[in-house]
């Protein structure tokens, strides 16, 4: 998603916001957002959000 299409989410969900505060909070949304599209942090992502299967949890109930 483009810097623009955050601005547009940004405003719509808080129509509090000053244009300027909307613009700084869509451009370090962008940011983040570019940086996940690496194997590495889309990989740690998953893991935060608890979606990847780790069998350490699974190995150490069995034993």
């Amino acid at each position: 998603m483009s810097t623009t299409g955050f601005e547009r989410r940004i405003a719509d969900a808080a129509p509090n916001l000053s244009r300027g505060q909307i613009k700084k909070i869509a451009r370090k949304l962008a940011h983040r957002a570019e940086r996940m599209q690496t194997v590495e942090d889309f990989e740690h992502a998953l893991k935060i959000l608890g979606m990847y299967s780790d069998p350490t949890a699974r190995d150490a109930i069995a034993a």
